[in-house]
């Protein structure tokens, strides 16, 4: 008999909902659609009781997601390639990364490449967050069987086709945020959350026109918008696309990023927004596309909810109740909270008799005794790195290194003063006023490399355009308010030709 699986994508605006009939010989047809708006009063709960108000989505297998702003993203290598070392390791490999103690998160990874080592991209989700996730499903579903990394599912789905480019993009784009998804040789490299989405560019609509959000909103969607609209609009997107442009460079150069997309795959209802996939290709020269996973993917569906339905906004959740259960199809906390409570129950139970208890004391000390050692060396090696890493940011002119901690501490020392007075407790000029100052000065193209608040000095170092824009940069900050001299150092082209490298040095007023 076939299996129905429920597909549920929780975004920010709307809950998407897909039954889908999975059959034994791998036929997939869809049986149910349903798209219910989040709104106030009642919020997430009471669209979730309007959804599974219908009984042919109540009493299912659940796979869901949870935003990818909820999350944190590590990229780090393990010298071993066995997957069971890999398993044993990653939580002491990742302990000197993270803020929060080990206890209160779960992990699970991908490796992304094997060789001498392995290359692994982990994310850690809050244990809490996926406890509230299932208890929330639990009055209304058999089983929550999947929670997944909001995209991710989208993404898995699209690199397991033939013709996927060698590296593309995936942008979610929702309504008040986005996930980027990086993707080289069929494999997720990297994860990125960014505050961008469809809201942010109906209340510029309504602000440019003074008009209300809901005529934005229609008038958006019309693609109709006056100039100062459509300009408004790309206004924003263009401070989208830059940072989007900088997270690829940053990836090339540090994640295992090999070369730029040759694709960019548009999924989710901000993905509509006017102008998006045309200032998109501009920006990166690249194809831009929206996915369409029912038809790519070759699934059934009756004529009645064909002509309703809508791939950019169902196609996670599509993707989600397609989404196979096997490891290594993409990342499950769900599974990871299961395994926690069952590694505590059979430690339990085990507690009851006393020779077993002795064989788990033997064995458990067995391992400990290799992985403590293992995981002291493993974490010593990371602090130093991080250690070292942090010093070299901090102090790059510093040639003799006696003591980095101690160092870096002097650093922090100097700049908790620049923040609470930049060094002079007469002047009214906190290092938070500054850099927004810069920040709302500099030009969307420039490319700031390092900071520096040295008393009344700041030092910038950066990329532009080419020589003339550099002068420009120099103009506009001398304009400011809380700059007495900007003064440009050296100038140099870039070895690549594409733009120039400066330094500027500004003098602050008292």
């Amino acid at each position: 008999m076939p299996e129905n699986i429920l597909g549920l994508d929780i975004g920010a605006g709307s809950v998407k909902a897909v039954i889908l009939s999975r059959g034994f010989r791998g036929g997939h047809r869809i049986l149910a659609a349903c798209r219910v708006e989040i709104s106030e009063p009642g919020g997430l709960p009471e669209a979730l009781q309007q959804l599974f108000a219908d009984d042919a989505f109540r009493g299912t297998v659940c796979m869901t997601a949870i935003s990818s702003g909820l999350f944190s993203f590590r990229n780090v290598r393990l010298p071993f390639r066995d997957e069971k070392k890999i398993g044993q390791t990653i939580a002491f490999a990742l302990e000197p990364l993270i803020q929060q103690p080990l206890d209160g998160v779960f992990i699970d990874y991908r490796v992304t490449a094997r060789g001498e080592q392995s290359e692994i991209f982990a994310a850690l989700a809050d244990r809490s967050l996926v406890g509230e996730r299932a208890a929330l499903l639990s009055p209304y579903v058999r089983d929550t069987a999947v929670i997944d990394i909001s995209a991710v599912p989208l993404a898995s789905s699209l690199l397991s086709r033939p013709d996927f480019p060698t590296c593309a993009i995936l942008l979610d784009i929702g309504a008040l945020d986005t996930t980027a998804i990086f993707t080289g040789s069929g494999k997720i490299l990297h994860i990125r959350h960014f505050r961008f989405g469809g809201e942010m560019a109906t209340r510029v609509v309504a602000e440019s026109l003074q008009i209300d959000i809901a005529t934005a909103e229609a008038l958006k969607k019309s693609g109709e918008l006056p100039e100062e609209a459509g300009s408004a609009i790309r206004g924003i997107c263009d401070r989208f696309f830059s940072e989007l442009k900088n997270t690829q460079t940053f990836l090339r150069g540090q994640e295992g990023l090999d070369e730029a997309p040759t694709r960019i795959i548009l999924t989710g209802g901000g993905a509509r927004t006017p102008g998006i996939a045309e200032g998109l290709s501009r920006r990166f020269a690249v194809h831009v596309e929206q996915t369409n996973l029912m038809v790519s993917g070759g699934f059934e569906i009756d004529t009645t909810l064909r002509s309703s339905w809508d791939p950019v906004v169902m196609d996670q959740a599509l993707a989600l109740a397609a989404r196979p259960l096997g490891k290594g199809s993409g990342f499950n906390f769900r599974q990871r909270a299961s395994e926690a409570q069952a590694g505590y129950g059979e430690l339990r139970n085990r507690l009851k008799t006393g020779s077993i208890v002795a064989l788990v004391i033997l064995l458990l000390a067995g391992v400990e005794l290799g992985l403590d050692d293992y995981g002291a060396r493993v974490r010593l090696d990371a602090l130093k790195k991080e250690i070292n890493a942090e010093f070299r940011k901090s102090l790059p002119e510093v040639t003799r290194v006696v003591d980095p901690v101690i160092q870096l501490k002097g650093k922090i020392s100097e700049a908790k003063k620049l923040a609470a007075g930049m060094g002079d407790a007469a002047s009214a000029v906190t290092a938070l006023d500054i850099l927004k100052e810069i920040s709302a000065l500099a030009p969307p193209d420039l490319l700031v490399n390092s900071l520096t608040l040295d008393e009344d000095v700041v030092g910038i170092k950066g990329e532009a355009r080419n020589f003339d824009a550099v002068e420009t940069v120099k103009k506009t900050f001398a304009n400011s308010k809380y700059f007495k001299t900007v003064a440009i150092g050296s100038t140099n082209m870039m070895k690549q030709g594409t733009g120039v490298e400066f330094d500027l040095k500004i003098i602050l007023k008292k």
